[in-house]
């Protein structure tokens, strides 16, 4: 009998909300967004799981979310799985938040030095095999060109959505970053987020669990897509004046 579980590792400054979602029974798992300080920290917790990591995705690949994503790669022997349009941050994390090319050491200690053969893009939306789970990868540009969302129905009797900075509970994502777009986030909330059912969890890169149901009814942003892209598709209203999270 499968033995499903999300553990969360809440990490650095920023606060990410590192997961890692495996199965004891089969003794596998998978780590998503490890961020600052994470190798020891996600090294432990598969430990004390007793089980071994197979890959390691990225819901986005801001620097708070993929920080420690070098070490452990090498460390446990996994690839890295993110969406193709935020290679660039791959290369260049700095990029996102505004850092100067190269300079990361000097303004937050980290000497990036990614090991790119485990690098592993996607572009289509699809539906991988992971630890013995079916997890659907659902593309969410917005916060980043390659922000996505995991999704699956093997983590007990509600569905679970891994939703990066997309969304949050009462909150979305921030967009004022390079390349960040707030139309672009509010239609991948509208396609993948809305037509999901009420009890569907969403963890998130920051701050506590909530529900596709908890999001519909209270949160503003939510609120407010729901109000913008009735069918057919209106023009997309700028959001409300409340505060959005994520790096």
């Amino acid at each position: 009998m499968s033995q499903p579980f999300v553990d969360v590792l809440t990490l650095g400054v920023w606060q990410a909300n590192c997961y890692i979602v495996g199965d004891s029974e089969r003794g596998t798992a998978f780590v998503v967004d490890p961020g600052q300080d994470g190798e020891g920290p996600v090294t432990k917790a598969l430990a004390a799981r007793g089980v071994t990591c197979e890959a390691i995705l990225l819901t986005h690949a801001h620097l708070d979310h993929l920080w420690s994503a070098p070490e452990l790669a090498r460390s446990l022997d996994v690839g890295v799985r993110m969406h193709e349009e935020d290679r660039w941050l791959w290369d260049e994390p700095g990029a996102g938040i505004g850092a100067a090319p190269g300079n990361l050491e000097a303004q937050f200690g980290l000497v990036w030095d990614p090991p790119h053969e485990r690098l592993e893009t996607f572009r289509d939306e699809h539906t991988m095999t992971i630890a013995g789970m079916q997890v659907d990868v659902r593309h969410t540009p917005g916060h980043t060109p390659g922000s996505s969302v995991f999704i699956t129905d093997d983590l007990g009797d509600a569905p679970v959505m891994i939703s990066g900075d997309l969304i949050f509970a009462g909150s979305v994502g921030r967009t004022d970053f390079l390349r960040g777009s707030w139309e672009e986030e509010a239609r991948s909330i509208h396609r993948v987020v809305l037509p999901q059912p009420d009890d569907m969890r969403i963890i998130s890169g920051h701050g506590p669990e909530t529900t596709v149901g908890a999001e519909r009814r209270s949160n503003p942003f939510v609120h407010q897509i729901m109000a913008d892209l009735g069918s057919p598709e209106p023009a997309i209203g700028k959001p409300v004046t409340k505060q959005r999270r994520g790096l």
